[in-house]
Formats: C-alpha cells, sequence, structure tokens
C-alpha cells in the first residue's frame, strides 16, 4: 500500500502520459471547432486579448492552423517516448497559440485556459526525474489549476459580502432568483430559447439559495483538494458536476475542461491493485 507521496507521484507520472492522448484529442476538437468557425462571416471574428490581436488578427489560414496542430500533435508523441523540458516548453506555447483564435474571440469558450495552465505548469515535471520525495512539486501542479477556482469563489464571496455591507440594490448570490436571473440572462445573450423544464427547476428558489451558497464556498476550498488525495477526488467530482451544471444552465463551454481535470486529478492508483491482481491472477 503506497503512502500520500509515494500515490501523489504515481498519479502525477500516470496522468503525465494521459494528457499526451488527451492533448490529441483537444487538437482534434480544436480543428473541428476551427473549421466550424471558418464557416461564419469573417466580420464575425473579433480577437479579444492584446497578443491575439497581434498574432491573429484575422482568423488564420486552414494551412497555417492545420501545420500548428500537426507539429503539436508530433511533439505530444515524442514526448510520450522522451519527456523533454524544452519540448513541454514548445508544446505549451503551441497549445497557448492554438487556444487563442478558437477560445480568445467574440464567441468565447470557457475551457481553454484550464488547458494551457495545465501544459504550463507541467514543463517541468518529468516523469523519469520525479521520485517519492518530490511529491511537493506534484502539489504545486495541482494547486495551481485548483487556485483558478479558489480565485473564482472568493471574487464571488467578496463582490456578495460588500455588496450586502453596502446595502446596494445590486442582485447578490445570496438572492432568491440569483441562480434563476444567472441561467436566463445567459440564455438571453445567446439569443436562445429557456426550456420550459427550467422554470419548474428554479421554482424552489430558497433550496437554490443554500445550493448557491454551498457551490461557492466549495469552489473557493478546491485548493486544499491540493494537499489531500481524498480531498482531491471529492473536488474533481464537484468540478465535474460544476462544469456540467454551468454547460447546460449557463452555456459556458467546459466540456474539455472537464476531460482534462480528469486525466490530471483521477486517482489512478486506485487502479494498480487492480492490474497486479490481475497479472498474478493470470
Amino acid at each position: 500500500m503506497m503512502n500520500y507521496p509515494q500515490l501523489t507521484v504515481f498519479n502525477y507520472k500516470v496522468a503525465y502520459y494521459m494528457v499526451r492522448f488527451f492533448g490529441l484529442y483537444w487538437l482534434v476538437a480544436q480543428y473541428l471547432e476551427f473549421i466550424r468557425l471558418k464557416e461564419r462571416p469573417a466580420t464575425i471574428y473579433e480577437p479579444v486579448f492584446q497578443l491575439e490581436k497581434l498574432i491573429f488578427p484575422e482568423l488564420p489560414g486552414t494551412f497555417v492552423f492545420a501545420g500548428l496542430l500537426i507539429v503539436c500533435a508530433a511533439l505530444l508523441i515524442i514526448t510520450v517516448f522522451k519527456p523533454s523540458y524544452l519540448l513541454n516548453f514548445f508544446i505549451f506555447l503551441l497549445v497557448a497559440i492554438i487556444n487563442l483564435p478558437i477560445a480568445a474571440n467574440f464567441g468565447v469558450h470557457h475551457d481553454g485556459h484550464i488547458i494551457v495552465l495545465g501544459f504550463f505548469l507541467g514543463i517541468f515535471l518529468l516523469p523519469k526525474e520525479l521520485e517519492d520525495k518530490d511529491y511537493k512539486l506534484v502539489q504545486y501542479f495541482y494547486l495551481g489549476i485548483l487556485m483558478t477556482y479558489t480565485l473564482a469563489g472568493m471574487s464571488k464571496i467578496l463582490g456578495t459580502v460588500k455588496n450586502l455591507i453596502k446595502n446596494t440594490d445590486k442582485l447578490t448570490w445570496v438572492s432568491k432568483d440569483a441562480a434563476k436571473l444567472n441561467t436566463y440572462d445567459n440564455y438571453w445573450m445567446a439569443d436562445m430559447q429557456i426550456p420550459p423544464v427550467f422554470k419548474s427547476i428554479y421554482a424552489y428558489d430558497h433550496i437554490w439559495v443554500v445550493i448557491t451558497v454551498l457551490g461557492i464556498l466549495t469552489q473557493f476550498l478546491c485548493f486544499l483538494g491540493a494537499f489531500n488525495r481524498k480531498l482531491l477526488t471529492f473536488f474533481l467530482i464537484f468540478l465535474y458536476i460544476f462544469h456540467v451544471y454551468t454547460a447546460i444552465f449557463v452555456l459556458a463551454e467546459f466540456e474539455n475542461a472537464n476531460y482534462f481535470l480528469i486525466v490530471i486529478f483521477f486517482p489512478y492508483h486506485l487502479l494498480r491493485p487492480l492490474f497486479r491482481k490481475k497479472y498474478l491472477v493470470a
């Protein structure tokens, strides 16, 4: 039975290779999204970030974008067999660049930043170089990802407290209609019809206040998962449910982020005894 440092390093070593396979899937997903965006009028494309305006003032050509995807895919495959700090750095750069015209435009997606951050934080964590005593490095990797959720939760808490103290007339997260109006506003902005079933779901407004408050508090506490394996698994389940909810009710596209979180946070150490048992039986 592995102790905490051992299972932490073991889980990351497995996740390192799983992230490479996820990366290949992600590249295919980006290409399909790119083709969909190419069918839109060119005037709809609107860069958001200054770096994007510099690199991609307009949606790149298919040849250029496909070339970036192919190079990134080749590096992902190479680093499966030969992990490298330098190649990991180039993978991060390519993932960040590929993400720009897809996620950072007028139709902003919400899942790209987590994936870019994950490849950045993993640049210097090579599986063959990690020993059990290096488990804190993996904790920092986990913490970097989880802090994005903690900071988001903190922002909601501080904003709510500020408005309550100032007694403003702004809608806060503890208002009974907060969750419902958040959903409705996003559907209205997307010019989509609100499903009739939502009215029934949000009819229990007082229960939604409790759900919203507990959800924000849990989101704020996500950083604790970096230091405890059971908590990490709990927050993985929470974030998966949270992302599914936001995808359905808030129209935030977190599908790829969900897959990525499963890959990097999954408790692979639980599967190790199963493989060993199967091997012994055979």
